[in-house]
């Protein structure tokens, strides 16, 4: 196969390469394309008429948004608890990563090999007994039983991924600032947290992004209306047996925009904490 290849012209392969990239980049930018026309679209023109482009562009489907399906309530749950998630398990990511990469102690390899264990359980295993925990603390419906069951998930994979990141970075720093006078802590904070910023990020990033996109918990855990998950809110746009798209296609871009904007913002980092992770881990 790889001699094949070799025998393939360089123009050849270039324009191979440059089909297979467009066919890729059409399946992926389709969808939204789809979802952002439908979104500006009237009733008419989404039921009775195939048209790609609007022909009567309209802001209803988002003014309904807002008015009549409480997005903005639930992008607010969404926030609070993403956010809170994502910084709690910054912290204990970091901390078990550190500890399990530098310190040395018995039964050290069984715990990092024990934290990606923990992550592989599939989620429905969990459900239950995160169910029967948070009924028991009577967290139900409160932010704080939403952030601990998504805690269950995503500090043990950035543990992991952030174990594998630190790997990379030299101990013999940390070794000099200790002789310098720095304790343990304060060399963590000076020297290997400024080191590992790409890998915080990664993880920063794929803890907010799985957070905000959780459904299950979020559908159980939550059943007020209150505090009701953007995730779930959103099948509120099927009453029945009908579909309301347009709204629909108008919440979807709307809770897809933060996401969207970190990766944007975060591009860099996410790509390198990630590749840096896989290398060691």
């Amino acid at each position: 196969m790889i001699g094949l290849i070799d025998r393939i012209p360089d123009r050849v392969f270039r324009v191979i390469a440059a089909v297979v990239i467009i066919i890729f980049l059409i399946l992926i930018i389709f969808p939204v394309y789809f979802m952002l026309t439908t979104s500006f679209k009237t009733e008419r023109e989404i039921y009775s008429e195939l048209t790609w482009i609007p022909r009567h562009p309209t802001m209803e489907n988002y003014v309904s948004v807002v008015r009549d399906f409480r997005i903005p309530v639930y992008m607010r749950n969404s926030a609070i608890v993403a956010i809170s998630a994502t910084g709690i398990v910054l912290v204990l990511a970091t901390l078990a990563g550190y500890a399990l990469t530098r310190l040395r102690f018995r039964e050290r390899n069984w715990l990092a090999k024990g934290v990606l264990f923990v992550y592989l359980i599939p989620g429905s295993l969990m459900f239950i007994p995160m169910y029967l925990i948070i009924i028991k603390l009577k967290l139900q419906n409160t932010y704080l039983g939403l952030i601990m069951a998504n805690l269950s998930f995503s500090v043990p994979y950035c543990t992991w991924l952030l174990m594998g990141y630190l790997r990379n970075i030299s101990a013999e720093m940390e070794e000099a600032a200790m002789i310098d006078g720095c304790t343990r802590l304060s060399s963590l904070w000076h020297i290997v947290i400024p080191l590992a910023v790409p890998g915080i990020v990664a993880s920063a990033i794929f803890t907010f992004n799985g957070v905000w996109n959780e459904y299950i918990f979020a559908l159980i855990l939550a059943q007020d209306e209150r505090r009701r998950m953007l995730s779930v809110g959103l099948t509120n746009f099927y009453r029945s047996d009908y579909y309301m798209v347009g709204p629909m296609m108008a919440g979807s871009l709307i809770a897809m925009l933060p996401v969207v904007v970190l990766y944007i913002i975060s591009q860099r980092y996410v790509v390198g904490g990630l590749s840096a992770g896989a290398v060691k881990g």
